[in-house]
């Protein structure tokens, strides 16, 4: 059979391009070619972008993000279309002339682009077969299936399943598909929804990801080729806000370390692959596996002549020195490490892994090997309180580490979905449960509140920023940085980001610049959450804010 996989184009305020490889695609279409069949991967998250209105249903955003800002400690400029447009998508899918179509919906805020596709496909030829896999199916089976426009959905680990279901499309084995775990499909108008029941053991029996159907050009991290690598499935975590579970199962699975290499040195002498971005849920999980791996690395690629990354997180939980260490021989130049919250009991509460090091001794042994470090923090978790965060926020400041703040978005099947759900916290379409969207209010934030502390964070990594070009000291408090902007002036007038800090000091709101067309820029208030400046000043006012570099 012919077999088109599919990642959609998507809408939204910003796109993360360097991990938009579409790894899993490329891992379908390995066990699909070992079976002798025809593939194809369109890959719609081009680097095309287009503006476009911004939904109905995200029109609220307007207050919190005001689009024509130039100042530069903006948030969002604009809502964009990220990849192929609708016209050129159904010219591709019209094109390959395949029988499946294989449809990813790996996110739940971006399904409505997924069922555009099949809506195009059925639109086309309404015998074609749309299967539809990813994260989002696994979490929400039910709802994608009662589409018009889908006929399949895999749930689970779709290598196996797939190849299996296409085994029984192409014989017409009804009664063996019924009995497959990890499908779901309709039946007499009915939804059948078989529940994974397994998992691939042997991650190395694992074919390497077809990347010869890539266009391996389109992914570079600094001007090299890159690609998407994963050692390991399964997260035996459980934490409250994560679906990880849902797809790859809670059994820890590891490929081997000489695997691993294999896969990178055909990467590197067959594409000329110079960085690879370990995709893992859990990573370090294993520290010895980890740190075999990191060995092997360097016998067969040399110190330091691969760049390696970790963009998906890792846990500082599952590190020490050590392996920070060998990291960084290996090629690792910034660790990007889930840190979450200062308040251990909240972390208890949503199931976060205890760490063994103190994350302190983990900065102080990065800083050491001028490693540098990115630190994840959630904001807007039910539960948590405006002091909570800022505590956060604060102890983040103070430390060598660009801050990532992540706002808490719902992700059906998971227990945070649940509570949220019974006590009506979030907006109830699914494009506004995304991180940009600020869907949750509780009792102690309100969406202002996050919009601050996203725009606040913005200021602090700003500031961090002077500080690595040595444009001002490293170590300053705020009640120490006012003083010197008082001393530059505070007239309003003036449009540079001095005053922009000074006012947002001095008066406890955020300005943006305006160009309005045929005018030149003006300075504008905009939508702030006083209290969180009040609570965050008193806290951080007599502070160090220390750079976010290590290099």
């Amino acid at each position: 059979m012919k077999i088109l996989l599919i990642q959609p184009p998507i809408q939204d305020f910003y796109q993360t391009s360097i991990r938009t490889q579409p790894i899993g695609l490329a891992y379908l279409a390995a066990f699909l070619k070992r079976e002798n069949h025809e593939i194809e991967i369109l890959d719609c998250q081009t680097e095309e972008r287009r503006s476009i209105p911004i939904p109905s249903e995200l029109s609220y955003l307007h207050e919190f993000y005001p689009f024509h800002d130039r100042s530069p400690i903006k948030l969002y400029t604009g809502f964009y279309h990220f990849g192929m447009g609708w016209d050129e998508v159904r010219k591709r899918v019209e094109a390959s002339r395949a029988d499946v179509f294989g449809i990813s919906s790996s996110f739940t805020p971006y399904h409505g682009e997924a069922l555009k596709i099949a809506q195009l496909i059925k639109e086309w030829d309404s015998r074609k077969i749309v299967v539809m896999g990813g994260a989002h199916v696994s979490c929400d089976p039910e709802t994608v299936l009662k589409s018009p426009f889908v006929d399949y959905v895999i749930l689970g680990e779709g290598e196996s399943r797939l190849s299996i279901l296409i085994d029984c499309l192409e014989k017409g084995k009804k009664d063996e598909m019924a009995m497959m775990d990890g499908v779901g499909f309709k039946r007499n108008g009915e939804l059948r929804i078989n529940r994974p029941r397994s998992f691939i053991l042997d991650l190395d029996s694992m074919p390497f990801p077809a990347r010869d159907l890539l266009d391996l050009d389109r992914y570079r991290i600094h001007r090299k080729r890159s690609t998407v690598i994963i050692t390991s499935r399964g997260c035996p975590h459980g934490c409250a806000y994560c679906s990880a579970h849902l797809v790859m199962g809670s059994s820890f699975r590891v490929r081997s370390p000489e695997n691993i290499v294999l896969e990178m040195m055909e990467c590197h002498k067959r594409y000329g692959i110079e960085s690879f971005d370990i995709e893992d849920d859990n990573f370090t999980f294993d520290q010895e596996r980890a740190k075999r791996l990191m060995r092997l690395v360097i016998e067969n690629f040399g110190e330091g002549r691969l760049e390696l990354s970790a963009m998906n997180g890792i846990s500082f939980a599952s590190l020490d020195g050590e392996l920070l260490h060998q990291m960084k021989r290996v090629g690792f130049q910034t660790l990007n490490l889930s840190y979450v919250s200062t308040d251990p009991l909240f972390k208890k509460r949503i199931k976060r892994p205890q760490s063994v090091v103190a994350f302190d001794h983990l900065l102080k042994e990065a800083e050491k090997i001028r490693l540098n470090i990115v630190a994840y923090a959630i904001f807007g978790i039910p539960g948590q309180t405006v002091e909570g965060m800022i505590d956060t926020l604060v102890y983040l400041m103070g430390k060598r580490v660009l801050i990532g703040p992540s706002i808490y978005y719902p992700t059906p099947g998971t227990p945070l979905f649940e509570r949220c759900e019974r006590e009506t916290l979030f907006l109830s379409n699914p494009s506004q449960w995304r991180s940009t969207a600020l869907p949750i209010e509780t009792k102690e934030f309100d969406r202002l509140d996050l919009a601050t502390l996203l725009r606040l964070t913005r200021v602090i990594n700003f500031i961090k920023g002077k500080m690595d070009k040595r444009e001002l000291e490293e170590g300053i408090t705020w009640q120490e940085l006012f003083q010197i902007l008082n001393d530059h002036g505070s007239d309003r007038r003036v449009l540079d980001w001095k005053n922009l800090i000074f006012v947002l000091m001095s008066e406890r709101c955020f300005l943006s610049l305006r160009r309005d067309p045929g005018k030149a820029l003006s300075i504008q208030k905009e939508a702030t959450s006083k209290r969180v400046l009040d609570v965050f000043l008193e806290k951080a006012w007599e502070k160090p804010v220390l750079k976010s570099r290590n290099d």
